[in-house]
């Protein structure tokens, strides 16, 4: 008997540490959506263009009015990576 409640225990402090690295997880997800919003932020005050402008620059874009160049389309690629997903995953947090 001594051994079941041994690995209900173990059982237990697992679920803890899963429940603490879970939302470690999220506050790292939520750190990192932050750093991202900031640098378009930085990013959009780089160009310097208006509120108007820079809804009708990225109306045109979305609508396929303009393209960017290829050159810079193939340089974009390589700066982001998308995240891997995790099938059947559930939050039990």
């Amino acid at each position: 008997m001594a051994t079941i409640e041994k690995i209900r225990n173990d059982i237990a402090k697992t679920k803890d540490k899963i429940a603490d690295l879970q939302k470690k997880q999220r506050a790292l997800e939520a750190q990192l959506a932050e750093e991202e919003n900031l640098e378009i932020v930085r990013m959009v005050k780089a160009v310097k263009m208006d509120n108007k402008e820079l809804t009708a620059f990225l109306k045109a874009y979305a609508s396929g009015l303009i393209t960017l160049p290829e050159d810079m389309m193939a340089e974009d690629s390589g700066d982001q990576e998308e995240p891997a997903e995790m099938e059947g995953y559930e939050d039990e947090a």
